[in-house]
């Protein structure tokens, strides 16, 4: 126990060093949220975030995450080649983007799944699929007390897709926001812990409030495919007049299903100005 508390305040002290060389509008975000992961080490050192069950640092699979092997083996993670649009487990053709300076919906070539569709979107990068252990992790990262897995599937993400993330040389991380009547409910916003730990891994300036749900909405796994369209459409739009022409923005959230959430967000940012947006999330469910 006094190694694991030696471990993770050397953790904390050091990513606060680390955060002051940020530019000064990460400085205090990132500082805290280090603090935040610091501190979760020191209250939980060891454990692993899917059975509890305390661990001995050879019994982690990975260093730095928190499972243990039994639970990390059980994660339905994707390990071959996944569609660049949708993010499905299967082989697909290159996706183009647009070059007009204002990018519109398009069909483009895809998996099965996605072929012909009108997404917003430009890509998707998925950590695993909406099945077993990891769906049961997301279900508990939408409530309050889930605040540690979501973290951990962040890390998780990270870990998994580290390469293919660095390589979008994205300028902005921006999470699919809550209603706050769903927010005051949930007491949480999972995409927005998972958008938290990429925007510090990348080191690119985290946008919380960059979108904003103009009005309520109907739970989407509570509809069917088509109704999750209707249900979406035009829900979004960018706060303020922030101004995102020429951006990359990586849009965060925790499930992707029918694509419907994620391609009315991206069309809000896409009319913003933002020449690409690349959707990231935990797990990819299939409808």
């Amino acid at each position: 126990m006094k190694i694991a508390i030696k471990r993770s305040w050397r953790q904390v002290t050091s990513a606060a060093r680390g955060a002051v060389r940020l530019p000064a509008r990460l400085r205090v975000g990132n500082a805290v949220k280090a603090f935040a992961e610091g501190a979760l080490e020191l209250a939980f050192p060891g454990v692993c975030v899917s059975c509890h069950r305390e661990l001995g640092d050879s019994e982690r699979p990975i260093t730095g995450l928190p499972f243990c092997l039994e639970c990390f083996d059980a994660l339905e993670l994707f390990a071959g080649p996944t569609c660049d649009h949708c993010g499905a487990p299967v082989p697909a053709l290159g996706i183009g983007t647009s070059d007009t300076e204002i990018p519109r919906p398009k069909k483009v070539s895809g998996c099965y799944r996605c072929r012909g569709r009108k997404l917003w979107f430009d890509a998707t990068i998925a950590a695993g699929a909406y099945e077993g252990e990891l769906r049961e992790l997301v279900l508990t990262m939408k409530q309050s007390e889930g605040d540690s897995v979501s973290l951990a599937i962040g890390r998780l993400i990270w870990h998994q897709r580290r390469e293919h993330l660095e390589k979008l040389q994205a300028d902005v991380v921006a999470p699919i926001p809550l209603h706050w009547r769903r927010r005051l409910v949930h007491r949480t916003n999972s995409a927005g812990l998972l958008a938290e730990v990429l925007a510090s891994r990348l080191r690119v300036p985290l946008a919380e409030r960059l979108l904003r749900r103009r009005r309520h909405t109907v739970p989407q796994s509570t509809l069917t495919p088509p109704q999750r369209w209707t249900n979406v459409r035009q829900a979004f739009i960018v706060g303020g007049r922030r101004q995102l022409k020429g951006a990359h923005v990586i849009l965060v959230d925790d499930i992707l299903t029918t694509g419907a959430t994620c391609s009315e967000a991206a069309r809000a940012l896409r009319k913003a100005g933002a020449a690409r947006v690349t959707v990231v999330v935990a797990a990819r469910a299939f409808s």
